[in-house]
């Protein structure tokens, strides 16, 4: 087993590439893309490579509950979309890791305030939300169950980017500003990690 961690993120932008280059000096890095599709099949793939103990979801996400900047380590991670209310739902997916009273909800849509009220109220309990972590659990859960192995440490970690109110157009000039926080938040959670080996 291979005492590198890997890292997933969706889009290069949320840490930099001075950022990524950096990290992937000591760990594998994997742009998975927007979304739980593309992020289901990239994990797959990043795990087909090697046999990790440890695998940390890093990136953005919306919240109504948190302010612009904030951090959060969700440990309970819920499918969105049509699974989170109706006879499709799924059960939410309990992390060891991050705060215990923290979650974030995937969806395959951007949560603006274009979004439906009756969705927009099904998503407000949760802290934060984005479109990839729920595919990455799942994906990661199934890889080593396929595979006999022993289930990676998952951690996630958000900075909190936009506070879905239709504002996720400038997305692209304030990650410029919340990147340094994530990225260190990130290295803090590594240097965290690998006291505790």
């Amino acid at each position: 087993m291979d005492n590198k961690i890997l890292i997933l993120l969706a889009v290069k932008e949320e840490l930099g590439r001075e950022n990524i280059a950096k990290l992937a000096e000591q760990h594998d890095v994997a742009i998975t893309g927007v979304g739980k599709l593309r992020a289901y099949e990239a994990t797959l793939k990043a795990l087909q490579q090697k046999e990790y103990k440890t695998v940390i979801n890093v990136g953005t996400s919306g919240s109504f509950r948190h302010n612009i900047g904030t951090i959060l380590a969700p440990s309970k991670v819920v499918q969105g979309d049509i699974y989170i209310d109706s006879i499709f739902a799924t059960q939410p997916e309990l992390l060891d890791t991050g705060d215990p009273d923290i979650s974030i909800v995937s969806s395959d849509d951007f949560i603006g305030s274009d979004t439906p009220e009756l969705k927009r109220r099904l998503l407000e309990p949760h802290d934060c939300m984005d479109m990839e972590s729920y595919a990455m659990v799942r994906a990661i859960k199934l890889h080593s169950e396929l595979n006999g192995t022993q289930t990676p440490k998952i951690h996630i970690l958000k900075i909190i980017s936009d506070a879905c109110d239709g504002t996720v157009e400038d997305w692209n000039s304030r990650i410029v500003r919340l990147r340094p926080h994530l990225f260190e938040a990130l290295c803090d959670l590594i240097d965290s990690i690998n006291q505790d080996k």
